[in-house]
């Protein structure tokens, strides 16, 4: 089952009423009864089942074995490394052993770390030991089961511990926000999924090429930030606030400020659990630029178990030290804001050529697409190359616009929250909106024969 799906919708929906009802005193129960529905739909197989049920009990016990060890590390350094070791075999075993047929868990990754943030913040204190209940509920809650966010276990918690409180605005803004999601992945993502592929021919060369890679470069974003929202909405339609995820990574004036904005759980969670234990930056400048390198590429090896992404989480490892390298040589002046255009576009470009990595199964495919970059092939006109790439011209004016829409809507949200934005328009003007996105959806969309709304980029990690 995915977030696109009948049963989906259904299954939220009905949660939603199930807890509204149910829920007026306490939320355990209740949202554990609509994870196991979940599971239920998720199909998934007994194995897959019987290690989440493991991960979740070992996960209980480690944190009342933390608390009857209190100063001790090593019950510490056991919770942790054997979910983590887990986690890695599932990851590399089809790596090393091609043929072994070792299928990961849908969500292994996400609810791994979830997991590991509620024993490490036991262990600092930070965290309540919680009994076995509210555990499951927290690992495996399911709007964000599949493909993050990965929240924090402290304010999951306090709101499973208060009572349920309808608030029409609320549910609203949840509702509203799971839309906007799927509207992102049906007529933003996926059409650009499209327009990728015909411009990353293995024929086309050049300006084709680079197009592809700027095109890629959105649709991955927008892939992800499409499922965020469906599942910081969802969420919020049961009660539960949940972060933000992204937050207009693409105007980002450095690196640094790019991973401050771009997958925002993933990237505190790195701060947090593996950058501050190891020092951070608290033991000189070789320390923290080696602490820096650690942490990029435990994010490579966390997003797949080809060497592509450990060269692109080390990529930004290194353009992140290099960067910090300049920051101490040059400081921040005051002119430098008059730039920041120019920052923005340098930023974006150095995401993007990394993104090719991500991408490419193997480095022949890497190279192949680097070297094409290289080459000069100019069409004559747009309708030229709409003909070269395969697509109508159509399609290419749609791109466009696409990515017109992208970054009009990330410049709104800069400064300001779409959705208090929308709540406060007067009611011909919200409906206006809504009905523009619901004509456009329906003209546009990609969906119905021969669509497959589970290929999500960031649920197969």
């Amino acid at each position: 089952m995915n977030i696109l799906s009948a049963e989906f919708l259904i299954l939220c929906a009905a949660s939603a009423v199930f807890l509204w009802v149910f829920s007026r005193f306490q939320r355990k129960l209740p949202v554990l009864l609509c994870n196991l529905a979940f599971l239920y739909f998720l199909r998934a197989r007994p194995q897959d089942l019987a290690y989440l049920a493991a991960l979740i009990i070992s996960t209980w016990l480690a944190a009342k074995l933390i608390k009857a060890w209190p100063g001790k590390r090593w019950p510490l350094v056991l919770s942790v490394s054997v979910p983590a070791a887990v986690l890695l075999l599932f990851k590399y075993a089809g790596f090393v052993l091609p043929h072994a047929g070792i299928m990961m868990p849908l969500g292994l990754s996400f609810y791994t770390f979830r997991a590991i943030s509620y024993i490490a913040e036991c262990a600092k204190g930070e965290c309540e030991v919680k009994d076995l209940i509210a555990v499951a509920d927290y690992i495996a809650f399911f709007p964000v089961f599949q493909a993050g966010p990965i929240n924090r276990p402290q304010p999951f918690f306090k709101q499973l511990e208060t009572p349920f409180v309808f608030d029409y605005r609320d549910q609203k803004n949840g509702f509203i926000q799971a839309v906007l999601g799927l509207f992102q992945k049906l007529v933003i993502a996926d059409q650009l999924s499209h327009l990728t592929g015909a411009f990353l021919n293995v024929k086309l060369s050049g300006i084709y090429t680079l197009l592809g890679v700027i095109l890629y470069a959105f649709q991955i974003y927008v892939d992800f930030d499409a499922y965020s929202n469906v599942a910081v909405g969802t969420a919020r339609l049961l009660g539960f606030r949940i972060s933000r995820n992204f937050h207009t990574p693409y105007l980002a004036v450095s690196l640094r400020d790019f991973w401050n904005r771009w997958h925002i759980s993933l990237s505190s969670w790195l701060r947090d659990y593996i950058y501050i234990p190891l020092g951070g930056g608290r033991k000189g400048l070789v320390r923290k630029y080696l602490n820096t390198l650690a942490v990029f590429f435990v994010s490579g090896i966390w997003h797949g178990s080809g060497m592509m992404f450990i060269v692109w989480g080390l990529g930004h490892g290194v353009l992140n030290v290099l960067e910090d390298i300049l920051r101490q040589k040059v400081g921040v002046k005051p002119w430098m804001k008059w730039f920041a255009p120019i920052a923005v576009l340098f930023n974006f470009a150095a995401v993007a050529f990394l993104w090719i990595f991500f991408r490419s199964p193997d480095a022949a495919e890497a190279g192949r697409i680097i070297a094409s970059l290289g080459s000069v092939q100019l069409p004559a006109s747009a309708a030229e190359l709409a003909e070269t790439a395969g697509i109508t011209y159509n399609e290419l004016l749609w791109a466009g616009v696409l990515i017109l829409m992208v970054f009009i809507s990330d410049l709104m949200r800069y400064k300001t929250d779409m959705l208090e934005f929308l709540a406060n328009r007067s009611f011909p003007v919200r409906w206006a909106f809504y009905l523009a996105l619901m004509i456009i959806a329906v003209i546009f969309g990609v969906y119905g024969p021969g669509y497959h709304p589970e290929d999500f980029i960031y649920v197969t990690f």
